[in-house]
């Protein structure tokens, strides 16, 4: 025999076993000489069995439980048979593997090695030929022809499989990016500048025209800060004026009871007067008329004289006092405490007009001021949920900047998707789309195909699909809008989606031959 036979030193004072002796079943040992080669070393076997074998001398190299291709050469008669089987180390010493464990029951090569042990066990000579076409040998063929059509027709399966998957992956437009949305409300900032109000948390319910947010600019400050001066201002004058107001009225109260108390006085003075003008004309009259007659001296007479006219003067000088008096209580009356009063403003019709004019532009200002306020002011515009806020208050954002996101409350979602442009022919209204959601699969329907991607209402798209400024046609894509079964539950709006929808491209196709037919 060729090969590199390893040198078999005899073992004293031991009883080699085959490999599995020391479990409960028992294999009987072959008397057939074996010889195994293994990774280019050759070995005689000191003892085998259907089970494995034992080497004479433990093999370097094999460890505990490897799995080795062991050639395995029996020697029937004086005929060498030959075969590969593999084979399992069971028994390791500190020289190498010392037994071996035959795996691959129901092969070829284990038959041959059963066909062999019963044989000898049976006392009978194994005859190459009749070993060569042995049952189990045949019927291994047959395995294997068996086996061989199985495959056969496992292939053929699966190239059909593959046909179809492959058709079906033809006809289905898959698309790039999905997300499931709904009609809603999109508040952006209005202007540049800081977020200002406390933004409602998302899920929370608000109200139409109720305030969300506002947006302050540098010229809204600067322009609130000058009208609240300015209000300030006014309000200083205003309390002035009043103040002044109601001085003058003081004053002017007193003065109207002085005036009224100075004509009573003047009124008095007068009509004592005129009561001794009265008397003293009489008496002088008659004096005269005595002294006419030279019963009493003309002296007399023109003394009493002179005590008339200074009385009469003294009327006069009283009757100018009361007219003054009475010029005086008429302007009381208006306000005007002296009779000077255009050298002065501080009257108490001035004052009121001050006070009044101070009032309006306070007024003037504070709506001046309440409009500035609400120059940048969004409202909420629905009876509506908050979807999502995309800013903080206090934060700095651009014109234009995504700030809230409203939704209604009962409305049943879609799934918006971008499909290839170049993958729409086949598709038409109406197809069915499958919708992989995150929480199981639906089925929907396509209801709208276009390249108009301004629905700038839509609540739900994430920024992946509005990353850019380009629009859809610039993309080479188109927008598909999928509809949805009326249970889809309202917590998955805003996830991702994958559809599928079914191509046929033969209505289409059709539709173009007779327009081809017809321009023809």
């Amino acid at each position: 025999m060729d090969g590199n036979l390893a040198q078999c030193q005899p073992l004293n004072n031991r009883t080699d076993q085959p490999a599995g002796a020391g479990n409960h079943h028992m294999e009987l040992q072959v008397a057939v000489p074996m010889i195994v080669e293994l990774d280019g070393t050759r070995c005689e076997v000191s003892a085998w069995s259907v089970a494995g074998f034992a080497p004479k001398t433990p093999l370097p190299g094999p460890r505990l439980q490897e799995v080795r291709t062991a050639h395995v050469m029996l020697r029937i008669g004086d005929v060498e048979v030959g075969f590969d089987i593999p084979c399992q180390v069971t028994r390791e010493t500190e020289l190498g593997a010392a037994e071996f464990k035959f795996l691959g029951a129901f092969t070829e090569q284990a038959a041959l090695l059963y066909r062999v042990a019963e044989d000898r066990l049976a006392g009978y000579a194994t005859q190459f030929d009749s070993l060569l076409a042995s049952q189990p040998v045949r019927q291994s063929r047959n395995r294997r022809k068996l086996l061989l059509g199985a495959m056969v027709s496992l292939l053929g399966i699966s190239v059909l499989t593959l046909g179809v998957v492959a058709l079906t992956s033809l006809l289905t437009v898959r698309s790039r990016v999905a997300a499931v949305t709904v009609e809603g409300f999109v508040l952006r900032a209005p202007a540049t500048g800081m977020l200002a109000g406390d933004l409602p948390p998302p899920g929370s319910s608000v109200h139409e025209g109720q305030p969300l947010f506002q947006i302050l600019t540098a010229d809204m400050t600067t322009k609130v800060a000058e009208l609240s001066g300015e209000v300030n201002r006014l309000r200083v004058a205003s309390a002035y004026s009043r103040a002044r107001l109601r001085e003058v009225k003081e004053v002017t109260n007193n003065l109207r009871t002085l005036s009224e108390r100075k004509l009573d006085s003047i009124k008095s003075k007068i009509a004592a007067l005129d009561t001794q003008i009265s008397l003293y004309t009489k008496l002088v009259g008659n004096k005269q008329y005595l002294a006419d007659h030279g019963f009493h001296p003309q002296s007399g007479v023109d003394t009493q004289r002179v005590d008339l006219e200074s009385r009469i003067e003294a009327r006069d000088d009283a009757q100018s006092d009361l007219e003054l008096a009475s010029t005086q209580a008429d302007l009381l009356k208006s306000g005007v405490l002296t009779v000077d009063w255009r050298d002065t403003t501080e009257t108490k019709a001035t004052m009121r007009l001050l006070a009044a004019e101070a009032e309006a532009a306070i007024i003037k200002a504070e709506a001046m001021s309440t409009a500035v306020l609400h120059a940048n002011q969004v409202t909420s515009p629905c009876d509506c949920l908050v979807y999502a806020n995309a800013a903080k208050s206090g934060e700095v954002v651009d014109a234009g900047s995504l700030i809230d996101t409203l939704r209604p409350a009962r409305v049943v979602p879609v799934v918006m998707a971008l499909l290839p442009a170049d993958q729409t022919a086949g598709l038409t209204i109406g197809n069915g789309a499958g919708v992989a959601l995150v929480n199981g699969l639906v089925m929907g329907r396509l209801e709208k195909l276009s390249y108009d991607d301004q629905q700038t209402s839509r609540v739900g798209l994430f920024p992946l699909i509005r990353s850019t400024t380009s629009s859809t046609a610039d993309q080479q894509m188109a927008q598909a809008t999928i509809s949805l079964p009326e249970d889809i539950d309202a917590s998955l709006i805003g996830t991702p989606a994958l559809v599928a929808i079914r191509s046929n491209p033969l209505p289409r196709l059709l539709s173009g031959l007779y327009a081809l037919q017809a321009s023809l």
